[in-house]
């Protein structure tokens, strides 16, 4: 569940490095940033700002005018609305079916499942938010579309750099960052998980190198999209289906080769996953239970508080 929290606190997807994934904004959307302040360090007072998140995220990859200002303003009310009102009852469902499935055996087939149950919902975000991502794109002069090609392009400059860094100490870094992840919902690992979690990784590549690489050709075909919407001028329905496609293939792409490495990294973190819930103790569980019935309780309450949204 660590990491799968880890998807949910800073990414739209699947990779095995979430944290550097919305950083470097391959998806650079309403969903993206509400995601983002939804489950930052508070939960109710990252969602309940979300809205200025959103504003501060466009404007500073695409150096909004006025009239982008107030269509963002705007469509990020309703967007949230929508949210608020029909997504986040669901969320603490699915949040208190992880609860209940740890405090047993689980398996990696069942930790895959619970994974794919999320990546639906994120995509049914990226679904949602089409339309007013569409909306901005139709107003986007090139100089604007420059500037996010730019930013993308630093931001993965940047983690490429990081992961070559790492390379040359690569098992030592990549352990210590999952023990992070696992102790931050389990509490502090014993010797024996921390061997563990060695075994299970050494067998693994430096995924984070091919990750950078997957982010740069996401990036590109984002900012390829954006070139031909403001290049052909189509109208907004014509906009919003392609805006929903691209983001219908960032859980699976549908190039083979890319496809086989996203599945391959599921079925192989699912497995870490299920082996160090299994290991934990019924301290470490307890703890588990607390963080989720947290988050479950947020979201509950959230819910509670929604106003009228989109259909």
């Amino acid at each position: 569940m660590f990491i799968v929290r880890e998807r949910m606190k800073k990414s739209i997807d699947s990779s095995p490095a979430p944290d550097r994934v919305l950083r470097r904004a391959r998806w650079l959307l309403l969903a993206g940033a509400l995601w983002l302040a939804a489950c930052s360090t508070g939960l109710r007072v990252g969602y309940n700002n979300a809205d200025t998140l959103l504003a501060w995220t466009f404007n500073r990859y695409l150096d909004l005018d006025e009239s982008q200002q107030a269509l963002v303003k705007a469509r990020s009310a309703q967007f949230l609305a929508w949210h608020r009102g029909s997504q986040l009852r669901d969320y603490a469902a699915l949040i208190a079916q992880a609860r209940a499935a740890v405090e047993r055996e689980v398996t990696p087939a069942e930790v895959l499942a619970l994974n794919r149950e999320l990546n639906a919902r994120l995509a049914r975000l990226g679904e949602a938010a089409a339309p007013d991502l569409a909306a901005l794109a139709l107003t986007l002069r090139p100089a604007q579309i420059e500037r996010l090609r730019e930013k993308l392009a630093e931001n993965n400059q940047e983690w490429r750099r990081e992961s070559q860094a790492e390379s040359a100490n690569f098992g030592d870094a990549r352990l210590r960052r999952t023990v992070e992840r696992a102790e931050s919902w389990l509490g502090p690992l014993s010797r024996a998980q921390r061997e563990l979690l060695r075994s299970l990784l050494a067998d693994r590549p430096n995924e984070a190198l091919t990750w950078a690489e997957e982010s740069a050709r996401r990036n590109a075909e984002f900012i390829a999209l954006l070139e031909r919407i403001a290049r052909e001028r189509p109208a907004p329905t014509q906009a919003t289906v392609w805006m929903r496609s691209y983001f219908a293939q960032l859980s699976l792409p549908p190039d083979a080769s890319r496809r086989a490495f996203v599945e391959q990294t599921r079925e192989a973190n699912a497995e870490l996953i299920a082996r160090l819930v299994n290991s934990a103790s019924p301290a470490q569980r307890a703890h588990l239970a607390r963080k989720l019935a947290g988050y479950e309780e947020d979201a509950t309450l959230l819910a509670a508080s929604a106003g009228a949204g989109r259909s």
